[in-house]
């Protein structure tokens, strides 16, 4: 019977004495220690890892190993449920556009033309009526008007890639009555609006270019890149400008000229090459010597 008792008392467990918390020294360590809070302010600690911190290598343990792969599985199941949402909602992924806008961003890349798209149930999304006529080989745009010192907002649509932005411009500022909201405009000729349209659809400091009114929508839309449709910005000749302006250039042709020189023979004409010019809006094409 003492021999028992004296097993039961061997075999007892001894109570685990608590561990003090390190911040304080006075408590003992909880899961909610209210000293978590000035631990968090002395070492402006928040409880989460760092994705960016640069870890030696000589620190590199199975645990940090660990972590890092299930933080590349978090992003690929945040980048999945991404992707079903956007196609859920939009009818297509970013990468697989419809028959329809693949073929007009094409044809807008053959006129050196960047077409962007938004995702479907944006506002210029749904009224985007741009396509590629695929039979007659020709680009019917949407234009929206944005007249300065107005709130008025216009938007045509089956504009010819041929046409001039006078004579679509010239169907809204006919004479009307006394209180029209173009009145201005349509008091002075349409040869001395000025026209703008932005070098970058997204933000609010891009420069602007400055638009020929006489030239053809093709021609005023290469080498530019257009979120949907064009926006063209309308001001009256007597306002200025408070935004960088690159000012509209069109290409010049070269002809063949013929050399005189009494010195060498020379040929009765020498051929020349006519460069691209560039977006700084110089006049003068670079011309080299074939």
């Amino acid at each position: 019977m003492e021999k028992e008792q004296e097993s039961a008392l061997v075999t007892k467990p001894q109570p685990i004495s608590p561990v003090e918390c390190e911040e304080c020294k006075s408590n003992p360590c909880k899961y909610k220690c209210p000293c978590v809070n000035s631990h968090k302010q002395r070492t402006a600690c928040n409880g989460k890892r760092s994705l960016t911190h640069v870890i030696p290598l000589s620190q590199f343990d199975h645990n940090l190993l660990l972590s890092d792969y299930n933080t590349l599985e978090h992003v690929k199941r945040f980048a999945e449920s991404a992707r079903r949402m956007r196609q859920r909602l939009c009818g297509y992924s970013h990468f697989k556009l419809p028959f329809p806008l693949k073929n007009l961003r094409r044809a807008a890349a053959s006129r050196r033309t960047k077409v962007q798209f938004l995702s479907s149930g944006m506002s210029k999304r749904e009224k985007n009526q741009t396509y590629y006529n695929n039979r007659n080989k020709f680009i019917s745009w949407t234009i929206e008007w944005r007249f300065d010192s107005t709130d008025v907002v216009l938007i045509d649509h089956g504009v010819h890639e041929d046409t001039s932005l006078c004579s679509v411009l010239e169907t809204h500022l006919k004479p009307g009555p006394w209180n029209h909201p173009l009145k201005q405009f349509c008091e002075e000729s349409l040869n001395c609006l000025k026209l703008f349209i932005r070098k970058y659809p997204k933000g609010s400091k891009s420069p602007f270019y400055q638009l020929n009114i006489k030239a053809p929508l093709c021609e005023q839309l290469a080498n530019k890149v257009i979120l949907e449709y064009p926006d063209i910005y309308v001001f009256l000749p007597s306002l200025s400008c408070d935004f960088e302006v690159i000012k509209y250039s069109i290409p010049l042709k070269v002809v063949l000229k013929e050399v005189d020189c009494s010195d060498s023979p020379s040929p009765k004409g020498v051929m020349f090459k006519e460069e691209d010019i560039g977006d700084d809006g110089s006049l003068d094409p670079h011309i080299s010597d074939i």
